[in-house]
């Protein structure tokens, strides 16, 4: 019986004492993530998701909260946001419009359809309760196929899940553990590739992004103004992807999601049409597709109690500010930014608002 009951005895010992140094170790190092030199010196940070131009936006958002004691305005979209909205030279256009200063962040991230962007909106408002939110959609946004290993790959996200209201102890940790939060950058660290694929995608994105979440684009488009050609192997798969064009219903009631954050949450909700180059509407079938997909969206946006700004309002890009047929470079940006900013007082003009966070305070 004794010697039966030793080994157990011990071993239990062993479990228990190894446990407790595991906790102490994780407490200390909880304790050091949350002091002012840890968060000085560490200044990258994930919540678990695959994509790093997310938890970018995500924690930069954080700091511009913090530093400007909250946030008015949120710009929410796909890259085409990330690089066509400077939200400096459109607060300074509003300002000049109406001596009113707007805290506004731009949080497009690339590959993100209006699909997973529905919910990303759900999470931002609830979270900040910006006076007006922002999404800026094109055609692409409402076929049914585009951008579906996007979508999926960030919606299984534990911590998505978890924002969204749906418990899991993986989402829960990474919410309550800023230790986590500050290793989870570096967990692919095994993979022969990581060094290369953390800078481009990681450090790169992250030196690039401006405090208020806008990221220049550099590049240079070729050709832009001539009419895509359905033999140019470059062209067929746009001509493939997009020439059948439809609004999906499921597109529809991802658009649903975003307005009724009006209802629901009191955050007023804009929907703006990108500028794209004419050219792009060859693919979807020309100008009268372009047309009916207008008035679709429109009439939509405004029977569930948004507002809707149409492309042509600000559609005085010049071709060199164009980084290819969808995206804006450094030179069109700025063109967009203050042209959206005028727009935005003339509708605040409209609707006797000037979209200033009253929560503001409660945010600092």
């Amino acid at each position: 019986m004794l010697r039966s009951f030793l080994p157990k005895k011990i071993l239990s010992s062993v479990v228990i004492q190894t446990a407790a140094f595991f906790l102490v170790v994780i407490t200390i190092m909880e304790f050091f993530a949350r002091t002012s030199w840890a968060q000085k010196t560490y200044t990258y940070r994930s919540v678990g998701n695959y994509h790093y131009q997310f938890e970018i936006k995500w924690f930069r958002l954080q700091d511009f909260v913090q530093k400007n004691g909250g946030v008015d305005v949120i710009i929410l979209g796909s890259s085409l946001v990330n690089t066509g909205i400077d939200p400096a030279i459109m607060a300074q256009s509003y300002y000049e419009q109406t001596g009113i200063h707007l805290r506004i962040f731009n949080f497009g991230v690339e590959g993100l359809t209006i699909a997973p962007n529905s919910v990303n909106a759900r999470i931002l408002v609830n979270k900040y309760h910006p006076a007006l939110l922002i999404y800026v959609t094109e055609m692409r946004d409402y076929i049914a196929t585009d951008g579906l290993d996007y979508e999926q790959r960030f919606l299984s996200n534990p911590w998505i899940q978890y924002q969204e209201g749906k418990f899991n102890f993986t989402g829960w940790l990474i919410d309550h553990s800023m230790a986590l939060q500050y290793y989870l950058p570096y967990r692919n660290w095994m993979q022969a590739n990581f060094p290369q694929l953390f800078y481009s995608s990681f450090i790169y994105c992250s030196k690039n992004t401006l405090a208020s979440g806008y990221e220049p684009e550099l590049a240079m488009g070729e050709n832009i103004d001539l009419p895509p050609d359905p033999n140019n192997p470059d062209d067929a798969q746009y001509f493939e992807a997009y020439g059948n064009f439809q609004i999906a219903p499921s597109r529809m009631g991802n658009l649903h999601s975003i307005l009724s954050l009006g209802q629901s949450e009191g955050t007023k909700v804009l929907i703006v049409e990108m500028p794209v180059h004419s050219t792009f509407y060859v693919y979807v079938g020309g100008d009268k597709v372009h047309k009916q997909f207008q008035q679709t969206i429109s009439s939509f946006v405004l029977s569930n109690g948004g507002s809707f700004i149409p492309a042509e309002r600000c559609n005085d890009i010049p071709l060199i500010g164009r980084a290819n047929r969808w995206h804006l470079n450094y030179l069109g940006a700025p063109v967009f930014s203050s042209c959206l900013g005028q727009q935005l007082a003339i509708l605040a003009d409209e609707q006797n608002t000037h979209y200033l966070n009253l929560d503001a305070n409660s945010l600092k």
